[in-house]
């Protein structure tokens, strides 16, 4: 007989062990992209942060003049060739881009 033998204390130890790895690694990667920071002017054309299009994670600050987003966004523009694609706010320049209405 093989001495390999799979018995239910084994591979529940070694599945729980799997399963610890792979979400201690879910944390790192989460804690990596959480440091995600890009800033530019709100006065910026063609990138993907000042579209109306993107849906990525931003604000605008109080002066109305940096827009911050941290995170990456899905493209929502149809007739862009990044649409359903997911970018950068620093993507472009873009044809397509159309302002961001929180933008004045």
């Amino acid at each position: 007989m093989d001495n390999t033998k799979v018995n239910r204390r084994n591979f529940l130890g070694k599945t729980s062990a799997l399963f610890t790895l792979a979400a201690i690694g879910g944390v790192a990667s989460s804690s990596a992209n959480a440091g995600l920071h890009f800033e530019m002017s709100s006065d910026t054309e063609g990138k993907c942060a000042t579209c109306k299009y993107w849906g990525g994670i931003r604000k605008l600050s109080k002066d109305g003049k940096t827009v911050c987003a941290q995170s990456l966004g899905y493209c929502n523009n149809p007739e862009s060739h990044n649409y359903h694609k997911t970018t950068t706010p620093e993507t472009g320049p873009m044809k397509k881009w159309k302002k961001w209405g929180a933008i004045s």
